[in-house]
């Protein structure tokens, strides 16, 4: 059975909107894994910081999960493009935290910041390489 392109760029976009919806499931999960942590070190000031946090990893999460549909087998390109765009997400949050909000340091919001950079760098990189492999076992089928 021969797949037409139409049914090709279907599956991607589902293969796509799937990866956004677990990475997103993750991201809450280790945002509410992590809001007990948060409150005990810094109060309010740490939830709110962990929320910046999920929000400035999250959204450039998501970006690069919908450019891997888009770059489709070059896996260079899609490493270099995603280590850039959650390069400038989060350290343009961490220059206007560090130099527009006042009261907001290491335990409100950088270790808060650091520990969700790592967390959902881990879940992108689980995914794409997920999708490598899959595009790897589909060319040897074929």
């Amino acid at each position: 059975m021969s797949s037409t392109p139409d049914d090709t760029g279907d599956q991607t976009r589902r293969s796509v909107f799937a990866d956004m919806v677990r990475l997103v499931g993750a991201s809450l999960g280790f945002a509410f894994l992590m809001a007990g942590p948060a409150w005990l070190v810094a109060e309010t000031k740490g939830l709110i910081g962990l929320s910046v946090s999920a929000l400035l990893c999250t959204i450039p999460g998501c970006l690069i999960v919908a450019f891997k549909g888009l770059v489709g087998e070059s896996q260079a390109t899609l490493v270099l493009v995603a280590g850039g765009i959650r390069m400038f997400f989060v350290l343009l949050g961490a220059l206007g935290a560090k130099f527009a909000v006042t009261g907001y340091g290491l335990k409100e919001f950088f270790i808060w910041l650091a520990l969700f950079y790592l967390f959902t760098l881990a879940v992108e990189t689980t995914a794409l390489l997920a999708a490598a492999e899959k595009l790897k076992t589909e060319r040897q089928a074929d």
